[in-house]
């Protein structure tokens, strides 16, 4: 296949994920607020409000709550209370909501709509484009379809950084597998301002770096370089270049350290969120109601999903570092073990979401005459992830 063509594939692919992915997830929502609606609030989270309309309200769900704050009213931080503070969540995604709620006249979760649905468009392009590269072209739309019909994808809907995030790390791997330093170095240090894990991809991006082709200067790889000098000049770029993320999260902790003389304060407020191994436990939530309190089998099945997230992303590790690459087995390994030892199983089917050599190891082991059906099981899956999700249920 031409570049054209792969290129004109992969847009193709990219609009089919979003308009039969992305938008029937806001459109289940927006039904789900219409006709069961979250009044009375059915959690003490679902108390936080832009708008008495339902519709008007729908992206006001869970952490988004912190990323309005941020883009509306920046960070707080107050190291003497022990509760839940939006110092723990990173800069750019809500600065991308600040400007763009500008722009639209005062509307950042809309504009958070708008960027997290973008940013996924532009992730399934580049994804395309990698999976092709690493897999073969018959693989790269499995790659697309698994992605996006995957239960806990419903993230890449809301006013969340998993579209943003999944964009940033993509591009950073498919720009450093490649030998292009710029676009690597650019994505990785804005990758490294968006989550707090972010940083971690200088591991397998210092993978490739040292095997990966490189170019002798900034640009495309050269096809056979030679072990001279220029080689070294070419490698040691590429080394730097994948520590741009440590720069990003350097930035943010200088700006803390200006503001609230912590340079660690988006750690050290992450123990308000507990840690269970530890023994130690979470901040207090809101007020909690009797309905709170009870037990809801929801919450119950999505922790049994996050589990189940947690080991199929497990078990891909070694097959995906034979058939792909030891970066990309590195990129699984350092965002699930940590999160688990932390807090246990608790959002890990979110976390699994963004990592994309899983689903290159399942476009490799799914048949192709059993592509549709798991595909269509995860699509289903994803769908009552969704309901549950905008009507105040945990998801997260």
């Amino acid at each position: 296949m031409s570049d054209r063509s792969r290129q004109s594939t992969a847009n193709a692919s990219a609009l089919t994920a979003l308009i039969g992915t992305r938008l029937p997830v806001l459109l289940l929502g927006a039904l789900a607020v219409t006709l069961v609606g979250t009044i009375p609030a059915p959690t003490a989270e679902a108390l936080w409000r832009v708008s008495t309309n339902e519709l008007v309200n729908l992206q006001a769900r869970w952490d988004t709550d912190f990323y309005y704050s941020i883009a509306t009213t920046g960070y707080h931080w107050n190291p003497a209370v022990f509760l839940h503070q939006n110092v723990v969540f990173f800069p750019l995604y809500p600065l991308l909501m600040r400007w763009g709620g500008t722009l639209l006249g005062g509307h950042p979760l809309l504009a958070g709509t708008i960027i997290s649905l973008a940013t996924f468009a532009g992730a399934m392009i580049v994804l395309y484009r990698l999976a092709a590269y690493e897999l073969g072209d018959e693989k790269a739309w499995p790659v697309i379809l698994l992605m996006s019909t995957y239960p806990y994808a419903l993230f890449y809907s809301a006013a969340y950084t998993e579209s943003l995030f999944l964009f940033l790390t993509v591009s950073a791997f498919y720009a450093m597998r490649r030998g292009y330093l710029l676009p690597a170095a650019l994505a990785g240090f804005a990758a490294g301002l968006t989550r707090p894990n972010g940083f971690w991809i200088a591991l397998p991006l210092l993978w490739l770096a040292t095997t990966a082709p490189v170019p002798d200067e900034v640009g495309p790889p050269a096809p056979a370089p030679a072990l001279g000098s220029s080689w070294w000049k070419g490698r040691v770029a590429a080394c730097l270049v994948a520590l741009a993320p440590l720069a990003g999260v350097a930035l943010f902790s200088g700006y803390l350290y200006l503001r609230f003389g912590d340079a660690l304060a988006w750690m050290h407020g992450q123990a308000a969120w507990g840690m269970p191994l530890l023994g130690h436990g979470p901040a207090p939530d809101p007020v909690r109601s009797a309905e709170d309190l009870r037990l809801k089998y929801t919450e119950l099945i999505v922790y049994i999903g996050d589990i189940v997230a947690f080991f199929v992303a497990a078990v891909a590790i070694r097959p995906v570092a034979r058939r792909v690459g030891i970066a990309y087995a590195l990129w699984i390994a350092i965002n699930i073990f940590p999160p688990v030892a932390a807090h246990l199983f608790i959002s890990l089917g979110r976390f699994t979401a963004v990592l994309f050599p899983v689903f290159f190891w399942l476009a490799l082991v799914v048949p192709r005459n059993r592509l549709a059906q798991v595909a269509g099981a995860f699509a289903a899956c994803q769908a009552v992830f969704a309901v549950w999700f905008f009507l105040w249920r945990p998801v997260v």
